[in-house]
């Protein structure tokens, strides 16, 4: 009974934050954002579907990492998506490079090497060779790149951008419930506000 009691708490409990926050908005449903969730998330939370041959993300990537910077309190998460056949083999380099821990430089060097160098992989083969210059040993990308554990992240990912609905890039949701308006919000400035409050960020700052 203390169980099934803590169970609906808990429930209670999100629900409350979710309704609070958007009572407090000055953001609006189906015009600023659209809800993709029967409920939020209360942990402070940035997702953003991305692909690194997407243009546009790499034209966002100063204002993701702005936005990370401002907000310590913010959790960032990034979800690769697979939006036509070619950007396929981009979503398994994101998760590649997360599960070597080789993030925090494959990250900004493979968009660096698409949108500036306009150098694309070419394979398997060529993308091997990326990690491995990257310090990577053979065996350790042979077993990542060739694992279970990697089409497990692959298809997780498509379900979940499937489930959000994040049908181009970049899409930014919220606490993995407002899927952001990046159009009507109209501005960088605005767009970080926007993340702030529905996140429930500015109401964590007011509340020390």
């Amino acid at each position: 009974m203390k169980n099934l009691y803590r169970f609906f708490a808990a429930i209670f409990a999100v629900s409350s934050f979710s309704a609070a926050v958007l009572a407090e908005s000055s953001f609006e449903a189906g015009t600023d954002y659209e809800i993709t969730a029967a409920k939020a998330d209360s942990e402070p939370m940035l997702e953003e579907f991305f692909n690194y041959a997407c243009g546009a993300c790499y034209g966002s990537e100063q204002m993701v990492n702005d936005i990370k910077k401002n907000n310590p309190g913010l959790k960032f998460r990034a979800i690769p998506v697979e939006l036509n056949p070619s950007w396929k083999i981009y979503v398994k380099a994101y998760f590649i490079g997360e599960k070597l821990g080789v993030l925090d430089k494959s990250h900004s060097k493979l968009f660096h090497r698409l949108h500036v160098e306009k150098k694309h992989f070419k394979g398997e083969e060529d993308m091997k060779a990326f990690y491995l210059a990257l310090g990577v040993t053979e065996k350790a990308y042979d077993d990542v790149a060739n694992s279970y554990w990697i089409n497990t992240q692959i298809r997780m990912a498509k379900q979940y951008t499937l489930k959000h609905k994040a049908f181009s890039t970049p899409t930014f949701l919220v606490n993995k419930r407002f899927k952001l308006n990046r159009t009507a919000l109209g501005s960088v400035k605005r767009l970080t506000e926007a993340v702030q409050e529905l996140s429930g960020l500015n109401k964590a700052a007011s509340a020390k």
